[in-house]
Formats: C-alpha cells, sequence, structure tokens
C-alpha cells in the first residue's frame, strides 16, 4: 500500500502554476469561447472516435462538432487505414454523408448532384461532367483532415498544417500507458447528457476529488485516502506537457453491504493486469478527453462545448465482458452505482454556471489538492494567448 504523505503540497513541485485565484472569465465570456474555438479545438489533436467503431473497411461515422461548425466523415478505407474528411461535397458545399454511421462498399454519393468519391476521398465520377468548364477532378477531391490512431483512440486535427504530430502531442503520457490492455476491454455502456453550462466547469468537476465526501458522501461513501478530518487525498500528480494525471490509492470499506460483498466476486478480468499508478488514475488528455481507469475497466469522458453556456458529456463504459449472467449483474450493478454518481455530478453543473453567469465571484479559489485543475486553466489560457 502507497502511503499519501499529508503535509505534501503538489505546488511545491509545480511552481509555474502559482497559487492565486484563477479568473471565471475563461467560462463566461463569449469572446474567451471564440478564441478556444479558434486556437484550441481548431489547433490540438481531438479524439473524435476509437477503432472499434469502424470494425470493417468501408465502415464509416460522421461527427458533427459544433464546437467547430464541421461534419467530420471518418472512413476506414480498403487498405485498413482510417481516414478523416470535411463532410462536404466540393460541388455545392453540399452535405456528403447524412447518417451518423455507415457502410460504403464502393461510392459516396452525393444527393444533390450524384458526384461520387471514393473511400480515400477521390472525386471518381461527376454527372453530366461534359457540360463544365475544364472540369479537372483530380483537383476536387474531399479535403482531408489530420488522422491518427494511438492504443484505439482515433483522433483528428482540424488545423490543415497541424504543429506536431499525435506522438509528439501525446509525448510522455502514451509511455505511461504502453502495455493497456484496451483490446480486451470492449465498450460496455453509452452515456449522453446535454447540459446549459461551460465546458470547463463540466470538466473541472470531474478532474478533483475534494468534492468527493461531500456531494457524494452517500452513493460513494469511501473513495480514497483520507486525512485525520476525512478531506480526501490524492496519491500522485504528474504532467506530460498539457496532459496530466492523478492517482488515488484504495480505500477500504470497513463495512461492505451484503450486495457490495457479492458483487466483488462477480467483475470479469481481463487477462492481463494494467500498468497503474494508484488504485484509480484519472488522465486529462488537453483538451477534451478524460480516460479514468478503476481496476479491470475504464472509462472515457468526451467533454464537447456548444456554446458558451452549452456542453455535450460522452460517457464510455469500457471493461472485460461478462462470460455469465452473474458477471452482467455485477457489471450491471456497478454502472448503476457510477450513473447516480454523474447524476449528482450533473446537478451541480448548471447551478454553478448560473452563479457564474451573475458575476457574483470573479475568480476560482483552488487549493492544493486541486492542482490538476490549476494545470488546466493554465493550459487553456497559454493556448488562447497563442496566436
Amino acid at each position: 500500500m502507497k502511503t499519501v504523505l499529508e503535509n505534501h503540497r503538489w505546488v511545491k513541485d509545480n511552481l509555474d502554476l502559482g497559487t492565486g485565484p484563477v479568473p471565471v472569465d475563461s467560462c463566461t465570456s463569449e469572446d474567451f469561447y471564440k478564441l478556444e474555438q479558434d486556437r484550441v479545438f481548431r489547433k490540438m489533436w481531438l479524439n473524435v472516435a476509437r477503432d472499434e467503431d469502424l470494425p470493417r473497411n468501408g465502415d464509416y461515422i460522421v461527427k458533427n462538432l459544433k464546437v467547430n461548425n464541421t461534419s467530420v466523415l471518418l472512413v476506414r478505407g480498403k487498405d485498413g487505414k482510417v481516414r478523416a474528411f470535411h463532410n462536404v461535397c466540393q460541388h455545392r458545399g453540399n452535405r456528403l454523408a447524412w447518417e451518423d454511421k455507415g457502410h460504403c462498399n464502393g461510392m459516396f454519393v452525393c444527393r444533390f448532384h450524384a458526384w461520387a468519391y471514393d473511400q480515400e476521398g477521390k472525386l471518381k465520377y461527376v454527372s453530366d461532367e461534359a457540360n463544365f468548364y475544364d472540369i479537372d477532378k483530380t483537383t476536387l477531391g474531399l479535403k482531408p483532415i489530420s488522422a491518427d490512431v494511438w492504443a484505439g483512440f482515433i483522433f483528428i486535427n482540424l488545423d490543415p498544417n497541424p504543429s506536431e504530430t499525435l506522438q509528439q502531442f501525446l509525448a510522455g503520457m502514451t509511455t505511461q500507458l504502453a502495455g493497456y490492455p484496451f483490446e480486451e476491454q470492449p465498450r460496455l455502456f453509452t452515456f449522453h447528457i446535454d447540459e446549459q453550462t461551460n465546458w470547463k466547469v463540466l470538466l473541472d468537476a470531474q478532474n478533483e476529488i475534494y468534492h468527493l465526501p461531500f456531494l457524494h458522501k452517500r452513493s460513494f461513501p469511501v473513495f480514497g485516502p483520507t486525512n485525520a478530518q476525512h478531506f480526501s487525498r490524492i496519491l500522485a500528480f504528474t504532467r506530460f506537457g498539457r496532459h496530466t494525471v492523478y492517482s488515488v490509492e484504495e480505500a477500504k470499506i470497513e463495512k461492505p453491504t451484503p450486495v457490495e460483498r457479492i458483487v466483488d466476486g462477480l467483475i470479469p478480468a481481463t487477462g492481463k493486469l494494467p500498468q497503474m499508478i494508484g488504485w484509480f488514475d484519472f488522465y486529462t488528455v488537453f483538451p477534451n478527453l478524460c480516460i479514468l481507469f478503476l481496476g479491470q475497466s475504464h472509462i472515457t469522458y468526451n467533454i464537447w462545448p456548444e456554446g458558451v453556456n452549452r456542453t455535450h458529456w460522452e460517457i464510455n463504459v469500457y471493461g472485460p465482458p461478462a462470460r455469465n449472467p452473474a458477471e452482467r449483474f455485477g457489471v450491471e450493478y456497478r454502472v448503476t452505482r457510477l450513473r447516480e454518481l454523474w447524476q449528482e455530478d450533473a446537478s451541480n453543473h448548471e447551478e454553478i454556471q448560473a452563479s457564474l453567469n451573475t458575476g457574483a465571484i470573479s475568480h476560482f479559489q483552488f487549493q492544493d489538492e486541486e492542482i490538476q485543475i490549476r494545470h488546466f486553466h493554465k493550459m487553456i489560457r497559454d493556448a488562447v494567448a497563442h496566436a
């Protein structure tokens, strides 16, 4: 069992993050949000899907990113490579693919005038082509978007000339997570939550455990080590450039309920153990992806801005599939408990945003155990300040 040092202060190892109040205008200002759209979500690598979303050559999905006012077409080509394109026909700008997902046996055909493109984005057919003037199909393929894959996570970058590769963007974190058995943990559940709140208010509320003994005192009465006053304490905090991970060691429940004792023996296991820092590791992959590792399973949060006061929260739960009814009960019970926790979280987000919009407070007051949030806000402001 690793020991949490009660007198440890994370800021001593991260002096560049400071200790002062942090302005709240990044969560309320329309002008700041427009800068985030331009300098964060059009410049950074964004996770938009998983490999298993495109299991066969020819499979495609469409991701409509309101934060960028962009529709993205992702397709696995005949060669098995995942490619991304702006979902726009080059004739008159009509949307090319209208379904959220599907399979392309041959061509993507625009339903407006029947221009057709192959799975590599090349324009292959123009209806009534002879009636155009000097048209060159080789220059009119779908507009590509940079795409790459790490550990089954599909990322895109909307910058026509990204300043760094995906591997450079994720440097350090990929080494820490090398060997994690993602392939043994398929998606089990997906939840979608639309909230009237700024995306950072939502992310901040997930990116700390300071609130657990209070907001979740009934649903999760014990989570991680606490000090003599029963305040939560993290085990470790690590930075990987823009990204971070905080870790929590397991705290044993002194008197588990009969159901909890039963469920502990019903959770299916993977064939190999994951590489973990603590019992619970929470990664924030800048800007809007969180990966939570908990025992034999992991959870992802994709937190998508849709306006300065609107956010879409996508939650995916992954883990070993149940092999029998008893294990299915164990999985369903655990996910139900987690859903209660997310509902408690969501009940707070909109109230926080409403309060911030009144101007009643001008700054956030972060304590030492919220070091990861302080880091996140610094990364946001650094990115927005970079023209």
